[in-house]
Parts: C-alpha cells; structure tokens; sequence
C-alpha cells in the first residue's frame, strides 16, 4: 500500500469515529417521539395502541386528562382473562382442560355474562363456532362447500356456550373439544369499560375505536357530534360509496360485507354460518351495522342479526326503541338494497329510501 492510499484510509477510519461518538452522545441526550400520545391544537388528545392485536384509537377533549397508561392497564385485565395463546389467560386454561377449580369471581361472571347473551340472541351469537367454521369453505364462485365425508351433526355437538357449567368453585365443560374465542367479544366489552373510566374521570366528549367497534358520546373539537365513515351500496348492483355517520352517543359495531357473497337460488348469500344449525343461512342479510347503548350489545346483536336475517332484523327494529342499525341485503328478484332505522336517517351523509 503506498503512502497516500495508507492516509486516506487512516483519515476514513477517523473520521468514522467521528461520526459515531457524535451519534452516541446525541442519542444519549435525546427522547424518542410518542406518537401514540399528542395533543393538538384545538385540545384534541390522541391515544393510540393495540388491544388483542387490533389498533385501538381514542380521541378527546376536555379540563381533565389520562394517561395512556391507565388505559392501557385497563385492557390488559381484559386480555388476561380473554388472550387466546397466552398460557396464563383465563379462557387459554378453560380450553385446554375440562375443569377449571376456584376461578376467579370476575372471571365467572364474565362466562355468565357470555351465556346471558348466547341465549338471548336465541344462540345466533356463539364464540364457540370456530369448529363448524373449519368444516365449511365459501367462494364467490363457488359458494358453500362442505369438505367430504363430514357429519355436520357430530362436528355441531362441540359447539354451544350452554356446555359450560359454572358454580361458585369450578367452571366445568361437558364437552371437552368446546373451544371458545372471545377475542372480538372482548373488544366490544373493552370500548364499554374504556367509556365507563372516561364518565368516571369526568370526560364526557370522547371518541373511542376498536375493529368493527366504535363508540361515541357528546362532540368532538369542533362541537358536532363524532363522524365515522362506513360503506353503503350507491345503487342496486352494489356499487361501493363511502359515507359519513354521526354517532349520536352509541355504541356502534359493524358485522358483514355487502361485496362479499355467493350467489344461490337467485339470492345472493354472505359467507355466514348459523351456530345452531352448522349450515350456511338461507337468507340475503350481507352486512348490518348496528347501534345501541353499549359495544357488547351492538357486537352480539350484529352478529346474531347476521344469522337471523334481515326480516328478523326489520322486526327488532320496529319493536325496540334502544335499537338502531342500517341493513343491506338483496331479496330475490331484486338488487341490494338499503335499510336505515327512520330515527336514524338524519345522521347519515346520504339518503336512504
């Protein structure tokens, strides 16, 4: 190596060296950006995280504040009691043995809560499904298949939130295949406890987002009340607009999508099981959004709705005053077609007929 080629190699290891204790000392005496936490302009506060691996979004305003880390510790009681691959979580021990002895309170009444409405969704709502979901494939082509050789019947006696026995001591399966999924029925009942903290602290204008789940009380920055955006067929074919709902303090869950379906019997059909059959639904119910007073009612009722049928769902909506929700479906001559509750047509961007 000549004398030249050896000081410039010298000069390029310095001044390397250079550069990284400057990055060094920089890093040391700087603080890494929080995203998930800022406050804008108009008082706007943002929180941002995950829950059960879905983002969660909560905006607000108002005197008083809270930290991300409350709410953060809030959900994680919830997904101690719900996470499925966390062998320290309530539901993991539950499915993977028969008998669980000297549950907690908190984790009893959270199994009886979840029977209540299995039960008073006429058992259209179970999160035990996962194993007829499993025996069932659905293609816009191809519509349902079953695979071969499978006896609906036998795979259908695994199911049911009613096989699970619970006393004061012990909470028992008397089917030890059943296996629940609580996942998204923990994400409803996450928004209601997040909302109950919030009324507690004093907040009363909040917006709060979790999958399918929203929920909304008072108004935002700009004193109206909190927008969400949802899909909507703009015409009888289906073809997808995007609109603006104002959520009027509700609970809101989505359940569905009117582009996703087969087509059998001249109805087009969502890719939707009823628990208490093991068979697709017969109807043309593809999407529902519903609102009502609290995340777990609108999420148990969306789902249910989507078994039941829009005919069903129409009667709910006649007969229940707490209840408001927007159908699409597509009955048999016709295309698909919009339903939006009468009292709730006027928080939507666009007109229902």
């Amino acid at each position: 190596m000549n004398q030249n080629a050896r000081k410039n190699l010298i000069y390029s290891i310095v001044l390397l060296l250079l550069v990284l204790v400057v990055y060094f000392f920089r890093s040391l005496n700087s603080t890494p950006a929080d995203t998930s936490n800022f406050t804008d302009a108009n008082g706007l506060v943002n929180l941002s995280g995950d829950f059960l691996g879905q983002p969660y979004l909560i905006l607000y305003h108002g005197a008083q504040k809270v930290e991300k880390s409350s709410i953060d510790s809030l959900l994680s009681v919830i997904s101690q009691k719900t996470a499925l691959t966390s062998p320290t979580s309530d539901l993991y021990r539950l499915n993977q043995n028969d008998t669980i002895l000297n549950p907690s309170p908190e984790w009893i009444q959270f199994i009886k809560n979840a029977q209540q409405d299995h039960e008073q969704s006429n058992k259209a709502w179970d999160p035990s499904l996962g194993p007829v979901q499993a025996v069932w494939s659905f293609s816009a082509s191809g519509g349902a298949r079953l695979q071969d050789s499978v006896d609906v019947g036998q795979v259908l006696s695994k199911v049911g939130l009613s096989k699970i026995i619970l006393t004061d001591s012990l909470i028992r399966k008397t089917t030890s295949s059943l296996f629940i999924d609580f996942t998204d029925y923990a994400q409803g009942l996450a928004l209601d406890q997040v909302s109950a903290y919030f009324e507690k602290s004093g907040i009363s204008n909040y917006f709060l987002q979790l999958g399918r789940y929203r929920l909304a009380k008072g108004v935002n920055e700009k004193q109206e009340l909190w927008k969400s955006k949802l899909s909507y067929p703009g015409d009888s074919l289906g073809l997808r607009k995007e609109g603006i709902l104002a959520l009027h303090d509700k609970a809101y869950a989505s359940a569905g999508d009117f582009n996703t379906y087969y087509t059998q019997d001249s109805v087009k059909k969502a890719f939707q099981l009823d628990p208490r059959t093991g068979y697709p639904v017969v109807h043309g119910l593809l999407a529902v959004s519903v609102l009502t007073s609290s995340t777990r009612k609108a999420g148990v009722l969306s789902e249910s709705l989507m078994v039941q049928g829009w005919r069903e769902a129409m009667a709910l909506d006649s007969a229940n005053a707490e209840v408001e929700m927007i159908l699409i479906y597509h009955e048999k001559g016709s295309g698909i077609k919009l339903y939006a509750s009468p009292e709730l047509r006027k928080y939507l961007s666009f007109p229902v007929k």
